[in-house]
């Protein structure tokens, strides 16, 4: 029992440190935000957010191998064989070089292309290829040596790697700031982002030493058996990253590409909040994976599982997902032009469909291997319930206060924004509660489950965002992300409660029910704003810190009182700085 609370403590404590870092990490960015906004134009401002969206595609190659590395230095460490974590390392480096230089050839090829699809004026296409090439050649240099955060990480110091990474998006804050001052417009930001990424890998490069003083890179070093193993467990994370990467952009790419460079800008500044707060509890999830993986679990049930079959049922669920996505079209107060007339009728044929296609596969499922393992089930529950309880929090306060803060934080010029903001809050909360899930199966090598949701939810938004946006602005799209985050999210929980035994009642009492106790002060905070309105940016400011204060004082006391358990209760005091040093 003893290590037990300890391992919660420690995973308690591992979650604090990211989620302290990525606090101080929102609330700089944000602050800066109306700054650089002062400084630039909306237009730009959206083509910098573009660039990032091109990146992203680039950050696929990370996502396999930043896991390879926590997984395997871990491993490495435990067994005493320290000199394989400099050849992992060595081959990572190299892995992701020839990544990130084929990535960059490519992407100087389809300039041309980018620049028409996106229909980037001639006056700014210079400066668009500037900051695409530019901030592409940072990133895969930040790709490529970025393998020292993450062996830091393996290592189990991920408090250190956290300091490291808050001082150096503080830094580059500051660059920012600078570099606009004197007149460096949108390259200015460029500058700064390479000024972090030369601070930050020094600096990891010296504590990686300090805690591993054999660690060392060469080209001598790199391996066919370490690239086997960013080829195959590796591999298997990459395919989950690419598909994660390309629904975090999908909505402004149809944004951008139907609404232009403006509306784009408009979107990301109503996504700034719920993308930032959301950070917050995402930064909580990594040591759920190192968790999960050391417990294991045992499967019960002799069911087999081969590679076709598994094929077959991502195909099942794919063309179910499809059909129960076409059903809602026909309830559009007016359909595209470029919807055929027919519409109704295939909305209801797709509707039949859909129910014939779910049927076996809910057989299927009821009949799947269970997973015995008592640590594990509790895992599971433990952290959804955390999640929900922080997110919830979290973005019910941005839902009710989401006009009086854009107004504070930006403007009123800006009022779509904050209708995009309430959306977003919706969607984001939701697909979070799904995070300890999808570490928990990556921790015991069962990825096909976080599969089966990310396609589900990948064709359901690459329908209905489209037609959203068509039909409703973005305003729309942002309704969309999540209608379609709702409803993966319910499948996967369905889907893992059956894996780990849980019954639906036990799962919504202990793990849903406690996300929806915050929406009593948030109606309080709601009422307060719209019966009390304010006007000047100043007194905006102060009348959002001052509900802010009040909501999270009443919500936590709530929750402390009805919710929290003496377990929780004891973990969440012995987390506080003054109780750290009376022990």
């Amino acid at each position: 029992m003893e290590q037990t609370a300890k391992a919660q403590n420690k995973l308690a404590g591992n979650a604090l440190s990211g989620m302290v870092a990525m606090v101080i990490y929102m609330v700089s960015r944000l602050l800066l935000t109306p700054f650089i906004l002062h400084y630039i134009s909306l237009a730009e401002f959206g083509l910098w957010s573009l660039s990032f969206i091109i990146l992203s595609y680039a950050g696929m190659g990370g996502f396999g191998v930043n896991s390879t590395y926590i997984r395997y230095a871990a491993r490495y460490l435990a067994e005493g064989r320290e000199k394989d974590i400099s050849k992992l390392l060595s081959t990572g480096i190299a892995y992701m070089l020839s990544f990130s230089l084929l990535f960059c050839a490519g992407l100087y090829l389809i300039m041309p292309f980018i620049l028409e699809r996106f229909h980037i004026d001639k006056t700014q296409q210079d400066l668009a290829t500037t900051i695409f090439l530019g901030t592409a050649a940072v990133f895969g240099l930040e790709l490529t040596l970025g393998g020292l955060r993450f062996i830091i990480n393996g290592m189990h110091e991920f408090a250190k790697e956290k300091i490291v990474t808050t001082f150096a998006g503080l830094a580059e804050i500051i660059a920012i700031i600078t570099f606009l001052y004197f007149g460096s417009g949108v390259k200015g930001l460029l500058y700064a982002f390479a000024f972090k990424l030369v601070l930050e890998t020094a600096s990891c490069w010296t504590i990686a030493r300090s805690l591993l003083p054999s660690l060392r890179i060469s080209w001598k070093l790199v391996s066919r058996e370490h690239f086997r193993l960013f080829l195959g467990f590796g591999g298997k994370v990459q395919v989950l990253g690419i598909l994660g990467i390309f629904l975090t952009v999908l909505d402004r790419m149809y944004i951008t590409a139907i609404s232009g460079l403006a509306a784009g800008g408009m979107f990301e500044i109503g996504r700034k909040f719920p993308s930032s707060v959301g950070g917050i509890s995402t930064s909580a999830f990594g040591p759920f994976l190192s968790t999960a993986a050391h417990i294991e679990g045992k499967w019960t049930g002799d069911r087999p599982n081969p590679v076709s079959e598994r094929i077959t049922t991502y195909l099942h669920i794919s063309v179910t997902a499809l059909c129960f996505a076409i059903i809602p079209i026909v309830f559009l107060p007016h359909l595209p032009q470029w919807l055929p007339a027919s519409m109704p009728a295939i909305s209801l044929a797709a509707a039949v469909v859909t129910v014939v296609l779910f049927i076996p596969l809910y057989k299927k499922f009821r009949n799947d291997n269970r997973l015995d393992s008592r640590e594990l089930k509790e895992l599971y529950l433990n952290g959804i319930r955390f999640t929900n309880m922080l997110s919830s929090t979290l973005f019910i306060f941005l839902i009710a206060i989401a006009h009086p803060l854009i107004n504070a934080w930006v403007g009123p010029q800006y009022s779509t924004a904050a209708d995009v903001m309430i959306f977003l809050s919706i969607a984001y909360a939701i697909q979070l509660s799904t995070g300890p899930i999808t570490m928990i199966f990556r921790g015991i090598d069962r990825n096909g489950r976080e599969l089966e949701y990310t396609l589900v939810q990948a064709i359901l938004m690459l329908i209905w965002i489209p037609l959203g946006t068509a039909s409703f602005g973005l305003t729309g799209a942002a309704a969309s992300i999540a209608c379609s985050s709702s409803v993966s999210t319910l499948f996967l929980f369905w889907r893992s409660n059956v894996t780990f035994s849980v019954r639906p009642i036990e799962f919504i009492m202990f793990s849903i029910l406690p996300s929806f106790i915050p929406l009593l002060p948030a109606a309080l905070i709601f009422y307060i704003t719209f019966i009390f309105p304010v006007s000047g940016r100043l007194q905006g400011i102060i009348q959002v810190l001052a509900c802010g204060t009040v909501y999270v004082l009443t919500a936590v006391m709530l929750l402390w009182a009805t919710v929290l358990n003496r377990d929780e209760k004891k973990i969440a005091l012995d987390l506080l700085p003054f109780k750290r040093k009376g022990n």
